[in-house]
């Protein structure tokens, strides 16, 4: 995601606002999504705060914005429903708060309210308790149409067998037929990956996207997804190895990847960083799926990928992108959950 301008020439703050629970859990989930906008859309910094039950509170928030340098705060009511303290609270606060520091441009931002995108996540909280080997049957009518227009249209090909449902999904996702001639396996690939899938190995992610797109409730055997980017001690070291914070997350990531499947869909200074690893024998993925996009870097990254005697998929030329990566590893999921139900 493309960082936010700076508005006017001024440092930008966010104060993310939720209810405060007795809960200790409850408040970290806040405080992860914070991190996350932060790291995310650019701001200068996006803090936590809380209505009740746990600190810092409104007035306090700001305050330590405003100590900081912040004079352009917008409040971000993380709300699901327009209740009291969206419609009469928040607004006494923000009051409040600019009677005690003048000058304070503070802003309110619009609450999470509906939003399709939730259409999708409240799905897979809920297939996630069905279980990952009783979807297939229950795909969805345009999901199975989709499909068989992909399969019609794409004709023959020089794929295996195996390789095909891998080729439709990116497909399906990108609505791109290049993808026939551009996506390259290694031999073994698909059953290098299904059998880490199958053995519950980790997935490790060069950027948030990707983890977010991966179904978690098709993983199989205890298996994670893992992605260090945003991480702070990740951060530090790439300030101090003068690298990007996807190559240091990398390192971070080398020892979970024993086995495992690693995804690379945005960054080529991640992919390089990996393959580096790899010659220094610090990485032992099963297998490496490499789809960065972009005009610096990525053709080449992938061509150094496609040379290496690690197992991949990768994309060769420019395209690419996270949303590809995601395909991979979901279609590749499905494969492993079909093999092991069989």
């Amino acid at each position: 995601m493309m960082g936010v301008e700076k508005r006017n020439g001024k440092r930008r703050a966010v104060l993310l606002l939720g209810h405060g629970s007795k809960a200790k859990e409850a408040n970290e989930t806040l405080r992860e999504v914070a991190r996350e906008v932060e790291a995310a859309g650019g701001y200068d910094a996006v803090l936590p705060a809380f209505l009740q039950l746990e600190r810092p509170d409104f007035q306090e928030g700001v305050d330590e914005l405003v100590v900081r340098g912040f004079t352009d705060i917008a409040v971000m009511p993380y709300f699901l429903y327009m209740g009291l303290h969206v419609t009469k609270d928040l607004p006494n606060e923000l009051e409040e708060a600019k009677g005690r520091h003048k000058g304070l441009e503070i802003k309110l931002t619009r609450n999470i309210g509906f939003d399709k995108r939730l259409v999708d996540i409240t799905i897979e909280r809920i297939e996630e308790s069905v279980g990952a080997g009783s979807r297939d049957e229950g795909q969805h009518p345009i999901e199975r149409e989709s499909f068989s227009l992909i399969e019609k249209e794409l004709g023959a090909t020089t794929h295996l067998a195996a390789e095909l449902p891998v080729l439709k999904r990116v497909i399906h996702t990108t609505a791109d037929f290049e993808y026939k001639e551009i996506l390259r396996f290694s031999p073994g690939a698909i059953e290098a990956g299904c059998a880490a899938l199958r053995a519950g190995r980790a997935i490790v992610t060069d950027v948030r996207m990707v983890e977010a797109g991966i179904m978690k409730y098709r993983l199989l055997s205890g298996s994670r997804v893992l992605c260090f980017s945003s991480d702070k001690d990740v951060e530090r070291m790439a300030k101090a190895e003068g690298i990007t914070k996807t190559a240091a997350s990398m390192r971070k990531a080398a020892p979970s990847m024993e086995g495992g499947v690693v995804a690379i869909g945005n960054a080529p200074t991640a992919l390089n960083e990996l393959l580096a690893l790899v010659r220094k024998g610090e990485a032992r993925p099963a297998l490496v799926i490499g789809v960065p996009v972009g005009f610096v870097g990525a053709e080449e990254a992938k061509a150094e990928l496609m040379k290496s005697s690690v197992p991949f998929i990768a994309s060769s030329g420019r395209k690419g992108g996270s949303t590809v990566a995601v395909a991979i590893v979901n279609a590749l999921l499905i494969e492993a959950a079909r093999l092991a139900f069989e």
